[in-house]
C-alpha cells in the first residue's frame, strides 16, 4: 500500500538531523510517497511564518520534488462529505459508530483524509486526529513521536 505523509510527518522529516534515516524508518519498503497539496500549503505556511532559513527551505523543496503531490479536486468532494458526516455521527450509511461523541476534524485534515480514502493510501501521522477513521475509510499508521527522536540527535 502506498503512503500518504501527514503534514506533521513532513515537518519531522525536514527538521530531523538524519533526514535519510527518518524516511527509511517511515518507509522501509521504499513505497511511493504521496503528499496532499493541502499539506504542501500547510508546511510552506509554517516555513514562512517561522522564517525558515535557506537551508531548511531547500530541504523542503528537495523533499517535495521527490514525492507525488496530489491536488484537491472534485473527485475528493464525495468522500470528504462521507468522512465529515461520519466524524459528526451523522452519516446515514452507518448505523453504529465506535465512538459516542463527534470527532471534530479540521478542514485541512478532512481534505487529507479524503485523499487517503480516495486513492487507498495508508496515512502516516503522529497525531490522533485520524484515529476514528482507521480501518473504516483507510489505514492509519500512527507514529509515536518518541520513535522519531533518534533521528533528531546531533552527531
Amino acid at each position: 500500500m502506498n503512503l500518504l505523509f501527514d503534514t506533521n510527518i513532513i515537518l519531522a522529516v525536514i527538521r530531523a538531523s538524519d533526514g535519510y534515516g527518518i524516511i527509511k524508518f517511515l518507509n522501509p519498503e521504499n513505497l511511493p510517497l504521496y503528499v496532499s497539496v493541502v499539506s504542501e500549503a500547510e508546511i510552506k505556511s509554517i516555513a514562512l511564518q517561522n522564517n525558515w532559513g535557506s537551508k531548511r527551505r531547500d530541504l523542503l523543496d528537495i523533499f517535495l520534488d521527490q514525492v507525488n503531490i496530489v491536488d484537491v479536486s472534485n473527485f475528493n468532494v464525495d468522500i470528504y462529505t462521507e468522512i465529515d458526516a461520519y466524524s459528526q455521527i451523522a452519516n446515514p450509511a452507518f448505523k453504529t459508530y465506535p465512538f459516542v461523541t463527534p470527532r471534530n476534524m479540521g478542514k485541512n485534515d478532512l481534505w487529507i483524509a479524503s485523499l487517503a480514502a480516495l486513492l487507498g493510501l495508508q496515512l502516516i501521522t503522529t497525531d490522533s486526529d485520524f484515529d476514528h477513521l482507521n480501518n473504516v475509510f483507510f489505514d492509519v499508521r500512527k507514529i509515536d513521536q518518541k520513535h522519531l527522536l533518534p533521528f533528531f540527535k546531533r552527531k
